[in-house]
């Protein structure tokens, strides 16, 4: 039953990483909000991605270099650590 959780959350995770990116990556395009389906993906993808990446950046410094923004790779590289921290767990858990 663990496992079967901790699957969910591995699966929830690389699905989140792939919308933060999608959300990452219309952040360069200039979208207006009028607009019947890029505005409304973006201000879905903004809903879904802000809330974590204010988080991240009211603890952690932002990461520029001249004009380009690293900071999402904060966020990376925590989905990373869950997912190695859930995968040493799934594997704990399958030992008992």
């Amino acid at each position: 039953m663990l496992g079967y959780i901790l699957l969910y959350l591995m699966v929830a995770l690389e699905i989140y990483s792939w919308v933060f990116l999608a959300y990452i990556m219309l952040c360069w395009l200039p979208i207006n909000d009028s607009d019947p389906i890029l505005g409304r993906l973006m201000r879905f993808l903004s809903a879904l991605c802000e809330p974590v990446y204010g988080l991240v950046l009211r603890f952690l410094p932002p990461l520029r270099l001249g004009i380009l923004d690293f900071s999402p790779l904060y966020i990376f590289f925590l989905i990373y650590l869950l997912r190695l921290l859930l995968s040493r767990v799934m594997v704990w858990a399958a030992m008992l």
